[in-house]
């Protein structure tokens, strides 16, 4: 299943128990804070709750105990659509009913089930407007009657809306720094390309905080993923709030990926069609193989900004040239697939 940078960044950083406490207890109500025994949190495997998942979003599944005995079911939901989805809360429904199921076949002798609360963390840039509820999404239908409407399901969420707060907020919030780092990252992961400059000059001092190497590896390959300026400029951005040790790592990624370009431009004379950030690589091949090198290197661009469905694959290999060149400029403003292969209006 193909996976977004978005996807992947998340998938590192919110497996790690220590950043998922952190995360969980800054979002979370306070009260429900106090009494949760964040020490024993559980990572718990989601994979059967909807394996259709990969393309749009990722998804956690955490378990929590009580403080004073049961337990708590955390459903946790990376939604990284450009648009809102209207009916959330009854896919949340769908997928909380999952997550029991799971859980009861798992504990088959259970008397009673935890208690299981949904929480949508998104980055997307249009204002959430969806319903936050799956009464709210219902309304009351007409003649059904008071007695019989509270016999009807229900189900809240929590929602996180990263483009609503501001990067000093994020900053502030009691997490270890990868957390912090992915939380901004997120947030300005769909920035145009001199708002993403712009933040990287001011708040690039927060990847020095960053311990561990890989995990700083990994934040700068998702600049350089999601990026739409090319690796020298994002890496002048940055250099005068690095620390030596982390420019060495943001070097490091920028090369790997220039290194990626340069092989797959080796390959039967394939270039050009690559995002601008990637076209440091390049080199000049035949003639000949450069309609198979546009195809190319646009699917791979597809598959780190928005996952790829194999219909979509199959649709860029039968374009032709003039096709391949009106995506290739579309993709570099697009914010969703469907974006990038719309028609404009005459």
């Amino acid at each position: 299943m193909t996976r977004t940078p978005h996807d992947a960044l998340t998938q590192r950083t919110f497996s790690t128990p220590e950043v998922a406490s952190g995360y969980l207890r800054s979002v979370l109500p306070r009260e429900l804070v106090s009494r949760l025994d964040f020490a024993h949190l559980k990572l718990e495997d989601s994979g059967s709750i909807d394996p259709a998942l990969g393309v749009r979003h990722a998804d956690f599944l955490y378990s929590l105990p009580f403080s004073a005995g049961g337990s708590l079911l955390l459903y946790v939901l990376l939604e990284h659509q450009s648009r809102v989805d209207p009916l959330m809360a009854a896919r949340l429904y769908v997928y909380t009913g999952r997550a029991l199921e799971q859980w009861c076949r798992r504990n088959p002798r259970a008397k009673q089930v935890p208690a299981i609360l949904p929480l949508v963390l998104y980055n997307g840039r249009a204002r959430w407007t969806a319903p936050m509820s799956l009464g709210e999404l219902r309304g009351s239908p007409a003649n059904l009657g008071s007695e019989a409407h509270a016999l009807l399901p229900e189900l809240r969420y929590v929602l996180d809306d990263l483009r609503r707060q501001s990067d000093e907020a994020l900053r502030q919030r009691p997490l270890r720094p990868e957390g912090v780092v992915t939380l901004l990252l997120l947030r300005h992961g769909r920035d145009g390309r001199a708002e993403l400059l712009a933040f990287l000059r001011t708040q690039g001092d927060v990847f020095n905080a960053v311990e561990n190497r890989d995990d700083r590896f990994a934040a700068f390959c998702y600049i350089y993923s999601v990026s739409r300026a090319p690796s020298h400029e994002v890496l002048a951005a940055l250099e005068p709030k690095l620390e030596p040790d982390t420019r060495e790592v943001a070097v490091t990624a920028a090369e790997q990926l220039r290194q990626e370009g340069r092989q797959e431009g080796r390959q039967e004379g394939r270039q050009e069609g690559r995002q601008e950030g990637r076209q440091e690589g390049r080199q000049e091949g035949r003639q000949e193989g450069r309609q198979e090198g546009t195809c190319e290197l646009l699917l791979r661009q597809l598959r780190r900004r928005f996952g790829l469905p194999e219909s979509v694959e199959q649709r860029v290999r039968q374009a032709d040239a003039r096709q391949l060149l009106a995506w290739g400029e579309r993709v570099l403003e697009a914010t969703t697939l469907a974006e990038v292969f719309e028609e404009p209006c005459e």
